[in-house]
């Protein structure tokens, strides 16, 4: 790899680490009911965890699947901190399997996987820490579906995207 092609991996993993942390933020400028930004910040997050593997591979998306979780305890979004490594393993399995050759993995396994992952990893900390039963479950629901919703959807508008800027000669 040249130096120019390393530079070029870094700066798009930099951008896309910064569209996430920004989206993240979303929740405090924009008055949106609960499930509304979560999808759409959701959704932002997980376009930039392909574009950073697609376009600059899984050390630099590791780096952020690390970096993004940490933020968002930071601004109060994860209740306890080990839901850090939680986020953290649910973004990598998610990156994992977006290394995959086959496009139609992705959009069966990568989201799936990412659930299922916060799901149980979720539930683990939470008997780990012996949080009440009622906590458990409502950070179990909000790791399931809706991760897997926003993954999915993510997935989706990270492929158009991707093959547009393609066709357009914008990525080298």
């Amino acid at each position: 790899m040249t130096d120019t092609q390393a530079t070029h991996r870094l700066a798009r993993a930099a951008l896309c680490l910064a569209i996430a942390a920004i989206a993240q933020g979303i929740r405090f400028l924009l008055p949106l009911p609960s499930i509304a930004s979560m999808l759409l910040i959701g959704t932002i997050v997980n376009i930039s965890l392909c574009f950073a593997v697609w376009g600059s591979g899984l050390l630099y998306a590791g780096s952020i699947c690390l970096l993004l979780p940490l933020f968002a305890f930071i601004q109060g979004h994860l209740p306890i901190l080990p839901m850090v490594a939680v986020v953290f393993a649910g973004n990598m399995v998610f990156c994992v399997v977006l290394q995959q050759k086959k496009r139609w993995k992705h959009y069966v396994f990568a989201p799936l996987l990412k659930a299922v992952t916060l799901w149980a990893c979720t539930g683990i900390v939470c008997n780990l820490l012996r949080l009440p039963r009622q906590m458990t479950y409502m950070l179990q629901i909000s790791m399931g579906i809706p991760q897997w919703t926003t993954a999915f959807l993510g997935i989706i508008a990270a492929a158009v995207l991707w093959k547009r800027l393609h066709e357009s000669h914008t990525l080298k």
